[in-house]
């Protein structure tokens, strides 16, 4: 038996208005999620637990089996999915060129993407490729879209702050080692480092002649670099062998072509189509030829109803939900639906569409169908019907064991069988070898 895990990111939200008081996924048309409620098991998830607002990196990477304290920082992700190659002695930052303006001693963040040149931008990061400080050195690599990854080297520390506020109209942080930094001094060293770095690189984008120009011509200047997700490389055990099966991602994005090969999965990558179903549909196209290819856990995974939110339109993610709906009646037109495969429907977290919040800690609607499932009483897939559903409330590190286990692959806890103790039979035994008496 396979699996495929279809996360419908940001899907959960809260009542509005504009809605008759109802979520946007409460008010889309959705006959397809709602027929597979019928037929299957249902429940809620909360991917990092009741309240937590995760974003998507972590939410997946706990789904995925991986202790959350493992977690590497999203910024090794994107610097992996960016084709550098990680040793595990540099800490990086995702950087993001972007416009401020000088408030007192502070600097105030005045648009994030602004749409600027990559030539420009590419520019621009040579006047702040390099910087040292007490033996902590900054190297900025920029790459598109205004983003590049800013290394640290010299015994630098990733127990420290971001400097971004992720919103606009916030004043930049500053950098701060943790409180609870494993090394004290070098968290102290590395955040005194990183704002003088930030100090400089305002002071020598302000003045360069792109930014002259571009305030010349009305434009905003492209005069800071905001950093965040800061990160270190660890050692993550393969997919195959932290949770028994051979797995696939098919998704967009550098977060999560980097995830994938992080944890050893097969990446899929695939562009978004204009359309929402047309774009699922294709999805699970690739879903399905990746079962055909031997794969047996295929993650397929898509941006609409957390896009939507993002534009704080209620009524906009309604309907990009009821697009996903129509794509999802292909489940029904293929042969995916069988007793050969355990279909799983949710989202990685809530994406409330009608404030600031940028992710917020709704559980979401689950559902899974397969050999072993069997029907509830829950007939519509939203927020409020799953709560009733047979599955409970579940949290994202529960995900594994109960996939495990619908596919008749979950382990017989008191047994030990090969050094890694894994939660999952393995494929193929050590087999015992008689040896000669002496």
């Amino acid at each position: 038996m396979k699996a495929i895990l279809i996360i419908l990111d940001g899907l959960a939200d809260r009542p509005w208005p504009q809605l008759d008081g109802r979520t946007p996924l409460e008010a889309a048309h959705t006959p397809n999620l709602d027929k597979l409620a019928a037929m299957a098991q249902t429940g809620l998830l909360q991917s990092l637990g009741r309240g937590h607002a995760p974003a998507s990196e972590i939410a997946h990477f706990v789904i995925f089996g991986y202790p959350q304290e493992d977690y590497p920082g999203r910024a090794v992700f994107e610097a992996t999915a960016e084709g550098h190659v990680l040793t595990g002695d540099e800490v990086v930052y995702r950087g993001l060129f972007s416009s401020v303006e000088q408030q007192g001693s502070g600097l105030q963040v005045m648009r994030r993407f602004m749409g600027a040149d990559d030539d420009d931008c590419a520019e621009l990061s040579k006047e702040i490729a390099h910087f040292e400080k007490d033996g902590v050195s900054c190297e900025f690599i920029f790459n598109t879209r205004q983003e590049g990854i800013l290394f640290l080297r010299g015994g630098a520390s990733e127990d420290v702050t971001d400097a971004d506020p992720y919103i606009e109209d916030l004043p930049v942080i500053k950098v701060e080692p943790l409180e609870d930094a494993r090394e004290p001094e070098k968290a102290a060293k590395t955040a005194a480092c990183l704002n003088s770095y930030l100090s400089m690189a305002y002071r020598h984008l302000s003045e360069h002649r792109i930014n002259k120009e571009r305030v010349a011509s009305g434009l905003p200047p492209i005069n800071f670099l905001l950093i965040k997700w800061c990160g270190r490389k660890r050692f993550l055990r393969p997919f195959e062998k932290q949770n028994g099966l051979k797995g696939a991602s098919v998704s967009t994005g550098l977060m999560y072509k980097g995830l994938a090969a992080e944890i050893g999965m097969n990446w899929i990558g695939t562009k978004y189509l204009p359309d929402w179903r047309d774009d699922l549909v294709n999805r699970l196209k690739l879903a399905e030829k990746a079962l055909d290819d031997g794969y047996e856990f295929i993650h397929v995974h898509t941006k609409g109803p957390d896009e939507a939110a993002h534009k704080k339109d209620p009524a906009l993610k309604r309907d990009v939900i009821s697009s996903l709906d129509e794509g999802l009646g292909y489940l029904f037109e293929s042969s995916l639906i069988s007793d050969d495969n355990l279909i799983i429907i949710t989202g990685d977290h809530g994406t409330p569409s009608g404030t600031r919040l940028l992710h917020s800690g709704e559980p979401v609607p689950l559902l899974m169908l397969g050999r072993y499932t069997y029907a509830d009483d829950v007939k519509v897939f939203s927020e409020k019907s799953c709560v009733y559903g047979s599955l409970g409330r579940i949290e994202g590190k529960e995900m594994m064991p109960m996939v495990l286990n619908q596919l008749d692959r979950i382990k017989y806890m008191s047994a030990k069988l090969q050094p890694f103790n894994g939660i999952y039979w393995p494929k193929r035994l050590n087999e015992f070898e008689l040896q000669d008496e002496s």
